[in-house]
């Protein structure tokens, strides 16, 4: 089974089961409690000026979760703050992933042991308190993926400083920043292959090697594969990253892709246009 066809068979299986799923808490829970999963809605402070909320999963032994795009299988989580009050916008930030081999599901994208995903809060009215209610769907998979909703409140005030401010902080470092001068993507483009079209992508930057990772935000039908190095020097790193989903390079041209890419402690996010 090709890689493209076992992410549609995976959403086609859980989409159904996802609706039929009964909130573990409705109204004002703080914290949703399942067999394999925890997750709480934390108060995050004030950085930088922006208001911080704090979506956190912790995932038993084993288990995973999933990035904003899940590779070969899974799910990403979904997130519903159309109940909250004096609410104007909920901006959710993805810290960087992981990336893990299964020798069914093929590659997936996301997250083991635990994830925090810091949320930016506008509210309608800075005075007053923000009533944040989070209604998310979300997957987690181990042996077998199990689907999940969470339904959660929490009250923000705006002196509130936020017990979870550390916490938070701590994960929104993990966020991929704007490119860098010294660490950027500097060419893409997509070439024709043997068995299937490759994404190749040049980054500047010192210390690249096969370690480096490379997240794609593409169409939907396309499927992009772990890195490979090419070559490296003079400050520069070329990868390929083969392409599932797709059988004509032509059919990539003038996309839109954003990338993530992550050397070390370096993460950036940075979108680019195919020639």
């Amino acid at each position: 089974m090709t890689r493209i066809l076992a992410k549609l068979l995976f959403l086609v299986l859980a989409l159904p089961v996802f609706a039929a799923v009964v909130p573990a808490h409705a109204g004002s829970g703080m914290e949703a409690v399942f067999d394999h999963s925890t997750v709480r809605l934390v108060d995050g402070g004030i950085v930088n000026g922006n208001r911080l909320a704090g979506v956190d999963i912790r995932l038993g032994e084993g288990w995973k979760t999933y990035w904003k795009v899940p590779g070969d299988s899974g799910t990403p989580p979904v997130f519903d703050w159309s109940k909250s009050q004096n609410l104007k916008r909920a901006t959710v930030l993805w810290p960087a992933p992981a990336r893990y081999a299964d020798p069914e599901a093929g590659e997936t994208i996301g997250y083991k042991g635990r994830v925090v995903f810091p949320v930016i809060i506008e509210p309608k009215d800075p005075a007053s308190p923000v009533v944040l209610h989070l209604v998310m769907d979300y997957a987690l998979c181990n042996e077998m993926c199990i689907p999940a909703r969470a339904e959660l409140e929490r009250v923000l005030t705006p002196a509130s400083e936020g017990k979870a401010a550390e916490l938070v902080r701590k994960w929104l470092e993990r966020v991929p920043g704007p490119p860098r001068e010294d660490f950027r993507v500097v060419a893409v483009e997509v070439r024709k292959a043997e068995r299937r079209p490759r994404l190749y992508v040049t980054v500047r930057g010192a210390g690249l090697n096969e370690r480096t990772e490379i997240f794609v935000d593409g169409p939907p039908l396309a499927s992009f594969c772990h890195p490979r190095l090419v070559l490296s020097g003079d400050g520069k790193a070329v990868f390929y990253l083969p392409i599932d989903g797709i059988s004509d390079s032509s059919e990539m041209a003038g996309e839109k892709l954003r990338l993530t890419v992550i050397s070390g402690e370096r993460r950036i996010e940075q979108q680019v246009e195919l020639p």
